[in-house]
């Protein structure tokens, strides 16, 4: 129990130290993007010269531009080096920060504070990334991959989709980027007829063997679709999710403005909860099962309006990415699992569930023709 615990609360822990202390490597065969006006050796300097984590520095140009304390940019990545190395199934992290339009003149680093500020300010070692590792055309979904360690290999592809008989597939052309050692990079991804058919390919090998293949794909909520190993659990960390606090997790104290924030929640974050929807309960465990789950899960079922709850089903859950999986037996011979895609609102109040984007199973508190739902936060 201990070391799950550990294990649960790692992420939480990482992203507390990079509130409290944050905020305040040469790929040869790398194809840059444009650069930037006035940047500083190369790295991802802009104009917003008000953040805390930059010193202003007279360019070439007589121009003033903003650089990274490479203090902060080196302890932000040794915290995410540190995160993936709690997990060996885990070959690197990714990040996805967003579209950049086609024709965009804006510096990089004054986009990446404009569209995701927050996961600039707890990383910044994302503008610090070298304009030789920045890979694509320059627009784009752009995604941020770190490799595991300095040991982790890390191929870049430009791939094409061609029909091959049994289906179109993804054929490796053009090599973007190729290091042995690989550092941190950011790739401009596009399309080509079809939203799931990427122009990228990004192969990732550790020091032990671990070897991931990924074409860069996000949900319609922007999470990146990672691919999964033993047991289901991801190969690659989610680490955009840090410049956000999600659902549960947010300080007692703390209102968030807007209604655009619903993120997936934390393990930790729906332990210990109990949720309604239509005529079902359901309560969320912590711990006191197999250690590849975070808890057990018990379901219970209203009849009819006044009649009380009675048991349903019970089972075993875990999140896997943006997806809450759970293992379900009503204990007379019937079971179901999936892997259902969730979202929680920063009130931690409403959760809102989908069908199991692979499968199209449905939970059972599911009725009849439904593919989603909200379910509410109960008490008591």
């Amino acid at each position: 129990m201990k070391h799950l615990l550990q294990r649960r609360l790692l992420p939480v822990f990482l992203c507390m130290m990079l509130a409290l202390g944050l905020t305040a490597c040469g790929g040869k065969d790398a194809q840059p993007v444009e650069t930037e006006t006035g940047s500083t050796a190369g790295t991802l300097s802009g104009s917003k010269g008000e953040k805390d984590n930059r010193v202003e520095t007279p360019s070439g140009s007589g121009e003033v531009t903003a650089e990274v304390d490479p203090k902060l940019a080196e302890e932000s990545l040794n915290l995410l080096y540190d995160a993936i190395a709690f997990d060996d199934q885990y070959a690197g992290a990714v990040a996805y920060l967003g579209y950049k339009e086609q024709g965009d003149a804006a510096p990089l680093s004054d986009w990446l504070w404009e569209n995701c500020a927050g996961l600039v300010e707890a990383m910044p070692f994302l503008l610090n990334i070298p304009a030789e590792h920045i890979l694509g055309p320059g627009y784009g979904d752009l995604f941020c991959i770190v490799p595991r360690d300095k040991n982790t290999s890390l191929a870049v592809n430009h791939v094409t989709w061609e029909s091959l008989g049994n289906g179109v597939w993804p054929v490796p052309g053009e090599v973007l980027y190729r290091e042995e050692c690989a550092q941190s990079v950011l790739i401009f991804v596009n399309y080509e007829q079809w939203r799931d058919e990427p122009d990228t390919e990004i192969v990732l090998v550790t020091n032990d063997g671990v070897e991931v293949k990924w074409l860069p794909l996000t949900d319609e909520y922007g999470i990146p679709i990672v691919p999964t190993g033993e047991n289901y659990l991801p190969m690659l960390m989610d680490f955009g999710i840090w410049g956000y606090v999600t659902g549960l997790d947010y300080p007692e104290d703390w209102e968030p403005s807007g209604d655009d924030w619903w993120l997936p929640p934390t393990d930790w974050g729906l332990a210990y909860t109990n949720w309604t929807c239509e005529q079902w309960y359901m309560e969320f465990g912590w711990g006191d099962s197999d250690p590849d789950y975070s808890g057990r899960i018990d379901l219970y079922h209203q009849p009819e309006d006044g009649q009380e709850y009675a048991y349903s089903y019970s089972g075993i859950w875990r999140m896997e990415g943006d997806c809450l999986y759970l293992d379900l037996s009503d204990g007379a011979g019937t079971r179901m699992s999936g892997s259902f895609p969730v979202l929680i609102d920063p009130s931690g109040e409403s959760l809102h569930i989908q069908q199991d984007r692979e499968t199209g199973v449905c939970p059972p508190f599911f009725g009849e023709g439904m593919t989603c739902m909200e379910l509410i936060r109960a008490y008591g």
